[in-house]
């Protein structure tokens, strides 16, 4: 399934998890720490932004963003880049994948070229419900409201 975008490994002992688990007797409780998990991927964010001059913003979108988030959800990135040599989005992923590797949560990310970004905003459906739900977590966070007016024109 090649434009499947990979998913980043579990994270690994060395810090707190946004996944808390706490057991009461025989009954375990898993719950998922939003706060701490968006805390967590915005540092991540920043450290991708300062590595690599082609990304110029990154945002949160799906059940994290929007507050239903379960222990087994993961987290969806939009990476909006300058340019990239790959002609094909799914062929970024791996290289904006790995940074966030060792989150508390698994992640997909979604890098995309402006104007890969630009053209998608003229259209109906996946990035429209994207735009709509997006936590900014760093980089130019007025790029996702000129996206927004983008697609309101149209």
């Amino acid at each position: 399934m090649a434009n499947r975008p990979t998913t980043t490994r579990r994270p690994t002992a060395s810090r707190p998890s946004a996944v808390r688990r706490r057991s009461f007797g025989s009954v375990r409780i898993a719950f998922l720490d939003r706060e701490m998990a968006i805390t967590e991927l915005t540092e991540a964010a920043h450290r991708l932004l300062d590595q690599d001059d082609r990304v110029i913003a990154i945002g949160l979108f799906g059940s994290l963003a929007r507050g239903d988030a379960l222990p087994s959800s993961d987290a969806d990135l939009l990476i909006a880049l300058r340019e990239h040599p790959h002609p094909r989005w799914f062929d970024r992923i791996p290289e904006y994948s790995d940074p966030f590797t060792g989150t508390s949560l698994p992640v997909e990310v979604f890098p995309y070229t402006w104007d890969e970004l630009v053209r998608m905003a003229s259209q109906r459906g996946f990035l429209r419900t994207i735009l709509r739900e997006l936590i900014p977590l760093g980089g130019e966070a007025d790029l996702w409201h000129r996206l927004r007016e983008m697609g309101a024109e149209t």
